[in-house]
């Protein structure tokens, strides 16, 4: 009589196993590259046109005047923008990824972090879309565009672009991953305090200076996650 003895042996699907190839930090630096693209974005919206000079509410003529005489900036604007759009998709892939391999298959904290990426890219997409409209519009010596509506543009861009706001959630995201000994320390502190500080301008509300610490919080994530990050090596 012949025995068999069979053995299973449960291998980890979200770990790499010998031979795999392990993921690069391509990811991280684009997270690097939309914090950066954050700060253009929102400077260069501010300077895109003048609703407000020391202070004072602009009339709606001056206002499209002003845009008429930006329109390189708006148009360096809207590429600048949809550009960190398109480096925070991959950020908040690869961070999903990167903190599903190290917690618990069961945890919430690596869709949260993710989502607060990934919304704040929508955002800053939303941000852009009447751009083609109002940049051809206010451009040349007779203007397509009604003042008014050039005036409310000009509140939408220097406004939309820069509410990072749901960069809070992935600050708190990453606040937890730390505590459960998936990332760093400095890392989990500085977005967890980053992170609240977004959450509060939000709630403020004084959503458009979340651009600010969003895109510092972004920044030193890329940075921590390329170059100091144990857990992808």
């Amino acid at each position: 009589m012949t025995t068999h003895i069979t053995t299973e042996q449960r291998v980890r699907d979200d770990l790499p196993q010998d031979g795999a190839a392990r993921p690069g930090r391509a990811w991280a630096l684009s997270g690097v590259a939309a914090g950066l693209g954050g700060f253009a974005t929102t400077i260069l919206s501010a300077e895109a046109g003048a609703a407000y000079v020391d202070g004072k509410v602009q009339e709606a003529d001056g206002v499209i005047a002003s845009l008429n005489g930006h329109v390189p900036q708006l148009i360096t604007f809207h590429v600048v923008a949809t550009l960190t759009v398109l480096a925070l998709v991959p950020f908040g892939l690869g961070l999903h990824r990167r903190l599903r391999a190290g917690l618990d298959r069961d945890s919430l904290v690596p869709g949260t972090a993710s989502f607060g990426i990934l919304g704040t890219a929508l955002v800053v997409l939303m941000g852009t879309v009447l751009n083609t409209e109002f940049i051809f519009g206010v451009a040349g010596d007779t203007p397509l565009a009604v003042p008014e509506a050039a005036t409310v543009f000009n509140h939408w861009i220097a406004t939309v672009p820069w509410v990072w706001g749901l960069t809070g959630l992935t600050g708190w995201a990453l606040f937890r991953a730390w505590r459960q000994g998936a990332v760093r320390a400095w890392m989990g502190i500085a977005a967890g305090i980053l992170g609240t500080l977004s959450l509060l301008l939000t709630v403020a509300p004084l959503q458009y200076m979340a651009g600010w610490t969003g895109s510092v919080m972004v920044v030193l994530v890329g940075l921590g996650f390329a170059f100091g990050d144990r857990g992808s090596r």
